[in-house]
């Protein structure tokens, strides 16, 4: 407080200051109070006994220049205490209180601590284990009217505390009122008078103060089940909790009065795992307001984006970190779109193809579904472990990262094998049904009418169990697909780059890795997402490196025209508002794709659901009636 570079080497010390009153306090300083309760000086304090103590002050100043005291005088501006209401100037000032002694039981809640897991974890030691170290006693009294009274009477020189309305009635020196008692506010009991010693001759008055709101807060685990006068098994049963989840100021406040209250009372902690998010801030880094408007209605962002956008959206971000966040409706856009939308788009491809009720047993063949079962059991280990730690965050990215694997690649390349093949669609629905499940505790709501459904047995997925992982976890599979994703990249890429589309076939491709070999199954999953008839592996230390043959044959030109044609086709077809297992009786093709073989005009024909063909000498490919 003193140094020897500025100043008198003098500090003064007031009764004002939280900081001043704990050193007088430490050193047994005595307190002198010259300001009373209204912000006046008292009257010992001559000649301005009465006088509001910020219009004293520049008369105190004058006194002191007149008789030569002051050395120096400067005016420093600084931040002081008003009212949140109405900004009228405040003071600190002590006066009498009720404590909890929490230097006697620091120790225990130190150590309690311990036994709690705390995510994030470093909340433990930090800003919780921190706070218990340097708790102050706990004022647990309030000088107001409204609350719940302090139940200790006093007379003389003796106190009594009450602990039921039994003990009421039993020293109360008129019982009768209160057996009329329906209400033990302070305009109820203040005028019950008891006899605060046992041999019942000295009367005494409840106190005037009332319990600090934490105090209530803090006994809620026994005190809303009526406990130690009912539920004694119940409440031994449930404490400690197993789980409790508030924002950060709460390891301060409501995590900080449970864990007092519960080592005071029952020398343990009260709860064993504590979830603690960060504070949502508004998108330029300000508080959100009402007054401000900073913020987007939460009902219109429910409205557009659904609430289990926004759920994903808060529990994959810092905000469940403890971390404070810039509030983004883009962000619950990105998640709408690329989460929620995504998923139930796969949800209705599958539906349009498979009849109601999901097959049971799974014995998957081909490598796209022994691959996407691979995937789904290792996201249940990941899921599984992530949610025990408590980390939505990990929960929320592995699952991200599996949707769009489920999407844009098992869907897409399975995209023809789901229309007919039965292994296939039964892997899809066994893979939607197991996601929900995993999905369920962040999207209740697009977890419920996926499971509805698919499989609706009348149960809800929430009273389902957790999936478990079972031996299908192909590891190996997992990587070469990884690996595959990866050459396909650099293989469109490489299309890209010397602008010949993916519906042109090409010959082959020539692949430059660290690895030369993989399955056949996998080579054909190559050729078929990058159109080429073969690919060559061969042995190279450097990073892959792709020579796509271009050459591009009548053969190969004559496919690529067909595709381009069966796209044309479909894209007419959706236009014209044709259902999937809708045939076209008729179909008009242009002239300028006469040069098709048999083969491959049959091929449109099967694809498009065309029952004829019929030449046209326009450019425009047209569709008669639907059959």
């Amino acid at each position: 407080y003193v140094t020897d570079s500025e100043g008198t080497g003098i500090v003064t010390l007031a009764v004002y200051g939280e900081e001043d009153y704990r050193v007088m306090k430490k050193h047994h300083i005595q307190l002198a109070e010259h300001v009373d309760m209204d912000g006046k000086l008292k009257k010992e304090v001559t000649p301005w006994q009465g006088m509001y103590l910020l219009k004293a002050n520049p008369l105190i100043d004058e006194d002191l220049k007149k008789r030569g005291l002051i050395y120096k005088e400067e005016h420093i501006t600084h931040s002081v205490p008003t009212c949140y209401r109405c900004e009228t100037r405040l003071y600190y000032a002590p006066i009498p209180a009720w404590f909890i002694d929490v230097q006697k039981m620091k120790s225990d809640l130190i150590s309690q601590n311990k036994h709690i897991h705390w995510y994030p974890e470093y909340l433990k030691e930090g800003r919780f284990g921190k706070g218990l170290e340097q708790a102050p006693d706990w004022n647990i009294s309030r000088s107001r009217y409204w609350g719940t009274p302090m139940p200790i009477w006093k007379g003389q020189e003796l106190v009594r505390i009450i602990g039921s309305l039994d003990e009421l009635k039993k020293w109360a020196v008129d019982p009768e009122k209160v057996s009329k008692l329906t209400d033990i506010h302070r305009e109820y009991v203040d005028d019950i008078e008891l006899w605060v010693d046992d041999a019942k001759t000295i009367k005494g008055k409840r106190i005037p103060e009332v319990f600090d709101c934490w105090v209530e807060s803090g006994s809620m685990p026994f005190a809303s089940i009526h406990y130690p006068f009912e539920n004694k098994d119940k409440f031994k049963s449930s404490h400690p909790a197993q789980f409790i989840s508030e924002y950060i100021a709460q390891t301060r406040a409501w995590f900080y009065t449970l864990h007092v209250m519960s080592v005071g009372l029952f020398g343990t902690h009260t709860f064993e795992h504590a979830v603690t998010s960060g504070t949502i801030l508004a998108e330029n880094g300000d508080k959100m307001s009402k007054s401000k408007r900073n913020f987007p209605d939460p009902s219109l962002v429910f409205e557009k984006y659904g609430v289990d956008a926004l759920r994903f959206y808060l529990m994959n971000s810092v905000v469940m970190k403890a971390e404070n966040i810039n509030f983004s409706e883009a962000g619950v856009r990105d998640v709408y779109q690329k989460i929620i939308s995504m998923l139930w788009n796969v949800c209705s491809f599958y539906k349009l193809y498979v009849p109601k009720g999901i097959i049971s047993e799974l014995k998957p063949v081909h490598v796209l579904d022994r691959w996407i079962v691979s995937r789904t059991n290792s996201l249940i280990s990941t899921m599984t472990s992530a949610l025990d730690a408590y980390d939505t965050v990990a929960a929320c990215r592995a699952t991200s990262d599996f949707i769009s694997d489920l999407s844009t690649w098992y869907v897409r390349r399975s995209r023809n094998r789901l229309k007919t093949d039965a292994l296939a669609q039964q892997t899809l629905g066994w893979v939607l049904v197991t996601l929900s499940k995993m999905m369920a505790p962040i999207t209740p709501f697009i977890s419920e009418l996926i499971y509805q459904n698919l499989v609706g047995d009348g149960k809800s997925i929430h009273l389902t169990f957790w999936p478990k992982a079972n031996a299908d976890c192909d590891v190996d599979l997992e990587n070469d697909m990884m690996f595959v994703r990866q050459l396909v990249e650099q293989i469109h890429a490489t299309r890209k780059e010397k602008g010949i589309p993916v519906k042109q076939p090409l010959s082959k491709v020539t692949i430059y890795s660290e690895k030369d070999t993989v399955s056949s199954e996998l080579a054909e999953v190559i050729c078929e997402e990058v159109n080429v008839k073969e690919i060559i592996l061969k042995k190279s230390e450097k990073k892959a490196q792709i020579d796509l043959d271009t050459t591009i044959t009548p053969e190969l030109k004559a496919e690529g025209d067909m595709r381009e044609l069966i796209r044309e086709v479909q894209s007419v077809r959706k236009a014209e508002g044709f259902g999937i297992n809708q045939h076209i009786q008729t179909l008009h093709i242009p002239n300028a794709y006469r040069h098709l073989n048999d083969e491959q005009i049959q091929q449109v024909q099967k694809i498009t659901l065309a029952d004829a063909i019929v030449w046209d000498d326009t450019n425009t490919i047209t569709i008669g009636q639907q059959s």
